[in-house]
């Protein structure tokens, strides 16, 4: 496997704690590309202090954002979703449009604070499925109450919760727990897909082949083209087949 898909980048500039310019998007987008990722879901922060961008906003600088991915290659595609922070408003804006999902489909990605107890995580997920969105749990190794007792994880797993792992997690840069964590994710295949969660291109820049490489040797190949693309790819083909099934409709 040659080719990925980042479903968790903070590469659009100036709208959140991401990159804060074009060039450094420009950066970000070239060591992407270098890295193997062929398409990119930016997904800035809905959140109340680290990301307020209108989806208007947002879309105006995904255009230039693409503009700048076609200068370095024709295969080298940005998406755009949403990374939302959960709070007891976000089911109705998800149904307003005024919170993005990822690249207009019903799947939603969704984060909470490390500390939040599993009740909590679990309630505020169930609210969002109620509403009709699948839910990608983002970077599940930051979750406290996931960490200490898997049988949470289960539990969100049999719910129909995706997980998402961040790349660095899976090489360990985050950590001994958070790497222990994920390998048991990884052997339980409880990974739907894996992200950068990039943010610059420096400390947090966008670096996906060593973790694919990882998974690829320990886990086998079809695992890894699993994670690293294919789930991705078929969330992606989703909002085709719903327009495709809109347009006979009409």
């Amino acid at each position: 496997m040659d080719r990925y898909i980042d479903m968790h980048c903070h590469i659009l500039p100036g709208v959140d704690d991401g990159a804060q310019s074009m060039e450094e998007t420009r950066q970000m987008l070239m060591t992407a590309y270098q890295e193997g990722v062929r398409y990119i879901i930016a997904t800035p922060h809905h959140h109340p202090r680290r990301g307020r961008a209108t989806p208007q906003q947002l879309r105006e600088q995904l255009k230039k954002v693409r503009e700048e991915a076609a200068k370095i290659s024709d295969r080298l595609k940005v998406f755009l979703g949403t990374e939302i922070y959960f709070g007891q408003d976000i089911p109705e804006k998800l149904q307003e449009n005024s919170v993005l999902t990822m690249n207009r489909t019903r799947y939603v990605l969704v984060e909470f604070s490390p500390s939040d107890p599993f009740e909590y995580i679990h309630r505020g997920i169930q609210r969002i499925q109620m509403k009709g969105y699948i839910v990608i749990l983002a970077h599940a190794e930051r979750y406290e109450c996931l960490r200490e007792d898997f049988d949470n994880v289960e539990y969100l797993d049999e719910m129909g919760v995706l997980i998402q792992v961040n790349a660095g997690s899976i090489t360990g840069s985050g950590g001994r727990k958070l790497k222990k964590f994920v390998k048991a994710l990884l052997e339980s295949e409880m990974v739907f897909c894996v992200g950068t969660d990039a943010h610059d291109n420096e400390k947090r820049a966008p670096h996906m082949k060593k973790a694919a490489e990882y998974v690829k040797k320990k886990y086998g190949e079809d695992y890894a083209r699993r994670i690293f693309f294919s789930n991705a790819a078929e969330m992606l083909r989703k909002k085709k087949r719903n327009e495709s099934r809109e347009s006979n409709k009409s």
